[in-house]
C-alpha cells in the first residue's frame, strides 16, 4: 500500500472512490421500469471532448451545479418548474442574460469574477446556452 503524504491527494482519491459507486441504484421491482439516473461521473464529464468550446467550458465551469441532480438544477426546478431545471435543455436563454447572471449572481447563484471565468470564456458559454445544444 502506498502512503499518501498529501492530504489533498488523499481527499481527491477518497472522493473519487465514493463517486465510483454513486450511479448504483437498487434494482427495480418486478414489472417496473428502471429509472434512468444521471450518474455523478456523467455530470463530472459533461462536455469533455466536445467540439463545441462553449459546451466544454460549460462542462468545466458550470455542470457541477447545473447538470443532472445537482444543487443549481434543484433550485431552478423549485423556482421555475422542473422543465427549466436543466440549463442545457432550455431554449429560452439569451446570451446577455446568461452573462448578467454569471457576473452578478442571482438568488442562490454566486457572482463569478473575470478571474474565475474570463470574458471570452463567458461569451462562449453564453453562446452555447443561448444556441441550439449539440
Amino acid at each position: 500500500m502506498i502512503a499518501l503524504r498529501s492530504p489533498a491527494l488523499a481527499a481527491v482519491l477518497g472522493l473519487a472512490a465514493m463517486l465510483a459507486g454513486c450511479d448504483k441504484a437498487p434494482p427495480p421491482a418486478p414489472g417496473e421500469a428502471a429509472p434512468k439516473p444521471i450518474p455523478a461521473m456523467e455530470t463530472a464529464m459533461f462536455g469533455v471532448g466536445s467540439a463545441n468550446e462553449g459546451k466544454a467550458l460549460f462542462g468545466r465551469e458550470c455542470a457541477f451545479c447545473h447538470v443532472g441532480k445537482t444543487t443549481g438544477a434543484f433550485m431552478l426546478g423549485r423556482r421555475l418548474g422542473k422543465e427549466n431545471a436543466d440549463l442545457t435543455k432550455r431554449s429560452d436563454l439569451q446570451a446577455d442574460y446568461v452573462k448578467a447572471v454569471v457576473r452578478n449572481g442571482l438568488v442562490n447563484m454566486p457572482a463569478f469574477s473575470k478571474v474565475e471565468v474570463s470574458d471570452p470564456e463567458l461569451d462562449k458559454i453564453a453562446a452555447y446556452l443561448a444556441g441550439k445544444k449539440d
